[in-house]
């Protein structure tokens, strides 16, 4: 009978004891979990963190380019101007925007051919033309500054082969106008020099456009 009661009581002891591990396991398992959620909200903290650096770090090395981006002043001087333009008019749309509302009044509605000048010295589009052929610098190389002069000069039926055909002429005509001053003061130079003298005219003509 004791023996009997003894071993109930060990039984009762060892259901209780097992009861008590199945316990401890569920918590642990629960606590797991827990921890397993946190290590999750941890992580995506931390993505959420170096993507928030990332941008910052990205913020500031553009503010530090546009400190070294000046407002373009036209006409446009040398090709660092044009450099400088291109990398203006890129920062962002409402540069473009600004740009185009600035050149539209001085373009239009003439355009290119005779205004030319009043976005390109005279020293840019001597050097310059557009595909960059006959030992000229290559204008397509600034498609910012392009897409610009091409929204300041729309009209009714405007097309971008156009415009560039205007802008081809644009530069013929600031080239011709160059070498037709030049011939015109070599033959006053000569006139002062010997004013019984008609030498030969001076055919210097830039034919490379």
């Amino acid at each position: 009978m004791y023996e009997t009661t003894e071993n109930m009581d060990l039984t009762s002891q060892m259901q209780d004891l097992s009861k008590e591990i199945k316990e401890m396991r569920a918590d642990i398992q629960q606590i797991k979990g827990f921890m397993d959620h946190q290590n999750e909200v941890i992580d995506e903290l931390m993505k959420g963190h170096q993507e928030m650096m990332k941008r910052l770090v990205k913020q500031e090395e553009e503010a530090e380019e546009e400190k070294n981006i000046q407002r373009p002043v036209f006409p446009l001087m040398t090709q660092e101007d044009l450099d400088n333009a291109e990398a203006f008019i890129g920062m962002d749309e409402r540069k473009k925007e600004e740009m185009t509302r600035f050149l539209k009044p001085l373009l239009m509605p003439i355009g290119l051919k005779q205004k030319l000048v009043y976005v390109l010295s005279e020293e840019i589009i001597l050097s310059y033309n557009l595909e960059g052929t006959h030992g000229k610098k290559r204008m397509l190389l600034y498609p910012k500054l392009l897409s610009v002069l091409y929204s300041a000069t729309d009209r009714p039926g405007w097309s971008y082969k156009l415009f560039l055909d205007d802008l081809r002429r644009g530069f013929q005509f600031g080239k011709k106008k160059h070498f037709r001053k030049k011939c015109a003061s070599n033959k006053l130079n000569k006139t002062t020099r010997n004013p019984l003298s008609s030498g030969p005219e001076d055919d210097n003509m830039d034919s490379d456009y």
